[in-house]
């Protein structure tokens, strides 16, 4: 019989990495026990309750729809520019779609693996439900 897994918070991905949610981007102004040092928003919605000292880069992605290549671009450069600043949060609303995708292709840009693997291998660590329509605009960017 299927089981959930419990649910994680913010989950460790890579080195300097993490997977969360919106609600986990709010509470680093409470606890940031991950020394998260920068976060990328991928949400629509802005983030209401900010820490001072961590950098955040607001870039909203429409859940289901085609990203444009100047856009996918602008994630990958924040990604490469958070993780050398420091620890980097990812984020969507829930953490399943928007976030897990960018982390794949970010993962594949950097030679660590294909983003199917990169995919299979987070949703090792947590529930992910990637929007198919987005995840074939990312393989076409990542294919030019």
């Amino acid at each position: 019989m299927w089981e959930p897994r419990p649910r994680r918070r913010v989950t460790k991905i890579w080195e300097r990495l993490f997977l969360g949610n919106l609600k986990d981007a709010e509470q680093l102004a409470n606890s940031n026990h991950f020394r998260i040092a920068s976060v990328v928003s991928l949400c629509t919605e802005e983030i209401r309750t900010k820490a001072d000292r961590i950098e955040y880069l607001h870039i909203p992605i429409a859940e289901s729809r085609l990203i444009p290549a100047p856009k996918f671009e602008e994630v990958m450069a924040a990604m490469a520019n958070g993780v050398q600043r420091g620890n980097l949060l990812m984020h969507c609303l829930a953490g399943m779609s928007r976030s897990p995708i960018m982390i794949a292709a970010w993962l594949h840009r950097c030679g660590y693996a294909s983003i199917d693997k990169a995919l299979a291998e987070i949703s090792e660590l947590r529930d992910i439900d990637p929007s198919p329509v987005l995840l074939r605009s990312v393989k076409e960017h990542l294919t030019r």
